[in-house]
């Protein structure tokens, strides 16, 4: 099973949320620590602090320099990492049950009493420059960065969650310092803890180093303006003579994961444009019939969350399949609207999601994540059992009726960059 316990949910008094599952088969316990907190939530003046303030987390608090944090952690063998993205940030630790509660209190301390040291801020801010003048040069980068603004207009995702040169450039220590006293409040906080712990002694450690925290009487996340998907095509051509490939990009706004239609058109995208092997059709098309590139996929859902996600079709090829490749996706998403999939399709499909969930819960990290996630979407606390039975139900009709409802080929934004022509569009 996934999950060997169900999982506890937990509300402390300062409104921290705790999500603790019991995994005894081995002496380990992951835990992950969110604050709603990211790229999301930046002015576009202050575009790529969230990233830098996941980076700096482990870089010293009021009483630990970065250098005892590291040795603490590398003398036990365990995992701790830092993050901060779009909508979420925070760390995560993997530990030996017995020096679990040492790194727990580590990890408090990191959430709660980091403090950016000037120098440190600006090491990494020099080195997040030097990434994004190398991402500058990645012509599939600037053509998926391209997309997401023609995709999500006046909207934060729009926005690379790194930030830009200009914006990092201005980027100061005491912005971070105030973002992380505003956003890291107990009463924003989630964590997951799943491992060879009891559930009660998981919730006496937490409230150990979180329950004097006290909760920010003012807290509230930022309004977040709402997005619609395009009703019009649109195009950008991005010249790049210096490269040998060019990088397609077909698409538009997609669904956020908690749309009822989400376990439809998962099973859509394993048949379009998204599976590991050669059955999907886009791949299959276009990759091994026609030889147009070795790397093309389609789907909606892998970035549906919080916000509306994406549906993207993509390939790397040569200049010269420019418009083949163009219109062979566009067959294909005109065809998955007009023909039902075949019933061998569909099988295979659901065979490959149902057969495939069980790989989300190799590790206790894994399984600490799959709560956050369903703790974040509201998933519903039995959706681990529920989840093969949405997957099993969905019909060949409702694969016609998701992709005509989410799939629009005629108003599409296509984005290609590469050694083409600006007229090549």
């Amino acid at each position: 099973m996934p999950l060997a316990q169900p999982f506890h949910r937990v509300v402390f008094p300062n409104g921290c949320v705790a999500l603790l599952a019991e995994q005894p088969n081995l002496p380990v316990v992951a835990l992950y620590a969110m604050v709603a907190y990211g790229s999301r939530y930046e002015s576009d003046a202050e575009a790529g602090l969230a990233a830098l303030i996941g980076d700096l987390l482990d870089e010293g608090t009021e009483t630990q320099t970065a250098q005892d944090i590291a040795l603490a952690v590398e003398a036990t063998g365990a995992r701790l990492t830092t993050f901060g993205g779009y909508a979420r940030s925070g760390l995560s630790l993997t530990a030996l049950r017995d020096d679990f509660p040492q790194l727990l209190a580590i990890a408090a301390d990191l959430l709660r009493h980091s403090r950016f040291p000037e120098e440190r801020f600006l090491q990494c801010q020099a080195r997040r420059l030097a990434q994004l003048r190398a991402r500058s040069d990645d012509a599939r980068t600037v053509a998926s960065d391209a997309f997401d603004e023609l995709v999500y207009p006046g909207h934060p995702a729009r926005r690379p969650v790194v930030g830009y040169e200009d914006t990092v450039a201005t980027l100061t220590v005491d912005a971070a310092r105030a973002a992380y006293a505003r956003y890291f409040v107990p009463n924003n906080l989630l964590i997951a803890v799943v491992g060879d712990l009891s559930v009660t002694t998981m919730e006496q450690r937490l409230q150990e180093v979180f329950g004097d925290w006290s909760p920010a009487t003012d807290f509230a996340l930022p309004d977040i303006p709402s997005v619609a998907r395009q009703t019009e095509p649109r195009e950008q051509v991005i010249p790049r003579p210096d490269k040998e490939q060019i990088h397609i990009l077909l698409g538009h706004l997609g669904i956020p994961r908690v749309h009822p239609d989400y376990h439809a058109l998962r099973v859509m995208d394993v048949i379009l444009g998204d599976s590991p092997g050669m059955t999907a059709r886009i791949p299959r098309i276009l990759r091994d019939d026609l030889g147009l590139a070795y790397t093309t996929y389609a789907n909606i859902t892998s970035t549906a969350g919080i916000d509306p996600g994406r549906f993207v079709a993509y390939i790397g090829t040569s200049p010269e399949n420019q418009t083949k490749a163009i219109a062979a996706i566009r067959d294909e998403l005109e065809r998955i609207q007009q023909e039902p999939v075949s019933p061998e399709e569909l099988a295979a499909a659901k065979a490959y999601l149902t057969g495939s969930f069980v790989f989300n819960f190799e590790t206790n990290a894994q399984r600490a994540l799959f709560l956050i996630e369903t703790e974040v979407h509201r998933l519903g606390a039995d959706y681990v059992h529920r989840y093969p039975d949405l997957i099993d139900s969905v019909t060949v009709d409702d694969v016609l009726r998701v992709s005509r409802a989410h799939l629009n080929p005629a108003a599409l934004t296509t984005v290609i960059s590469g050694p083409v022509a600006k007229h090549a569009a």
